[in-house]
């Protein structure tokens, strides 16, 4: 992987998730990130559009930091039954987002992933993707 990317993985604040329908239409939003052993993840509602596009086809692009940031292609799933990770992703946001995480967001995740209105997401890069 480019090291100008896995530089950007490891400190962006967000990555700009782009998922695609069946029917090829795009859409890409803001979310934060996770990078752990090769991968990118985060966590969403099981009901988003994102998690719905992503259960679906699985396509997604990634720009890392910003809108035109360092980018790849990938494959993305979901991850269920795995609450080490879960556990694991938690932990790392408390330490990146340090107010939001452990004031707010931290409890309605646990409490989503708990009650699998959430879902864990999972990015692999494409060995052939695109990497810019």
């Amino acid at each position: 992987m480019d090291p100008e990317l896995l530089d950007a993985l490891g400190t962006a604040k967000y990555m700009y998730l782009t998922t695609y329908s069946r029917a090829g239409r795009r859409g890409t939003v803001p979310v934060w990130l996770w990078y752990h052993e090769g991968a990118v993840y985060f966590t969403t509602l099981r009901a988003s559009l994102k998690a719905r596009r992503i259960k679906s086809s699985g396509r997604v692009t990634v720009h890392v930091g910003k809108k035109d940031g360092p980018s790849f292609e990938g494959r993305a799933e979901w991850v269920d039954g795995r609450e080490d990770l879960e556990e694991a992703l938690l932990c790392a946001y408390r330490q990146k987002y340090w107010i939001l995480v452990p004031l707010w967001m931290g409890r309605r995740i646990s409490k989503g992933l708990a009650a699998k209105t959430s879902v864990l997401i999972r990015i692999t890069p494409l060995a052939t993707g695109h990497q810019t």
